[in-house]
């Protein structure tokens, strides 16, 4: 929960325009209510319901999806093995930022651009920046977390050789 808390504090504009962990929150959450109660709490707390929101829930949707499969699937590897989990992982964080891109500001374009190509292609135009934005801090907070995990899981491998280690030394000795 301090996570959960730390991101939903994290939208009080304390970071450039979306660059934000809450993509991340959302990814690497086993579980859509972290990203549900920081969205939507965020939201309802300062007023966040807009037109087009809803397609902005639904590209924050897509960062929890695109984790669920970067857990759950064999693509690029072995579902066993951590080295396919890490390589799902840094190929589906950058592709769960574009699909929050391209949903959210289809929603922009629906609501506040002409419905024409020239419409279409000036919303996304004007998206970039903040694409940029999102993009970064996807890689920058899911950077962290992902080497946060490696170092537990390399402290508790180390551990367990040293216990594997200390058992097998006093079997030796009795």
């Amino acid at each position: 929960m301090l996570v959960v808390g730390l991101v939903f504090v994290s939208r009080f504009g304390f970071l450039p325009a979306n660059f934000s962990p809450v993509g991340t929150l959302g990814f690497f959450s086993k579980s859509l209510w972290p990203l549900m109660l920081v969205t939507l709490g965020f939201d309802l707390l300062r007023g966040g319901h807009y037109p087009g929101f809803l397609w902005t829930y639904g590209g924050f949707l897509m960062y929890w999806l695109m984790g669920l499969v970067a857990r759950k699937t064999t693509l690029f590897g072995s579902r066993d093995g951590r080295g396919g989990v890490i390589k799902r992982q840094l190929f589906l964080l950058p592709m769960a930022s574009l699909l929050f891109f391209l949903l959210s500001n289809f929603g922009v374009w629906l609501n506040w651009y002409p419905r024409t190509v020239e419409g279409l292609v000036t919303c996304y135009t004007l998206a970039l920046p903040f694409y940029r934005n999102t993009l970064m801090g996807d890689v920058a907070f899911g950077g962290i977390v992902l080497v946060v995990k490696l170092v537990l899981n390399q402290k508790f491998n180390f551990i367990a050789f040293v216990s594997t280690l200390k058992i097998a030394c006093q079997n030796k000795l009795s």
